[in-house]
């Protein structure tokens, strides 16, 4: 999942089947750039108390789109 400089990871199937394979705290610092990187304000996300399990089951049965709102709602804001 390396970015190169100036493009945002695609949150697409095969992106987020590669999100489930981290561990918890790889998870927390990935989630945290992607909100960022999507201009979701990442101080109003409370990452380090985020239950982990949940987000994971979300992102199972979640969809591009589903995703997208995923990140908006998190932040409280919208999606570049």
């Amino acid at each position: 999942m390396r970015r190169r400089k100036g493009y945002t990871m695609q949150l697409d199937k095969k992106n987020v089947d590669r999100l489930l394979r981290l561990n918890d705290d790889q998870l927390r610092s990935v989630i945290g750039k992607l909100l960022a990187e999507y201009g979701v304000d990442v101080s109003r996300v409370p990452l380090e108390t985020m239950d982990m399990s949940a987000l994971r089951a979300i992102l199972q049965m979640a969809g591009t789109e589903d995703v997208s709102r995923l990140l908006a709602m998190l932040g409280g804001g919208t999606v570049k």
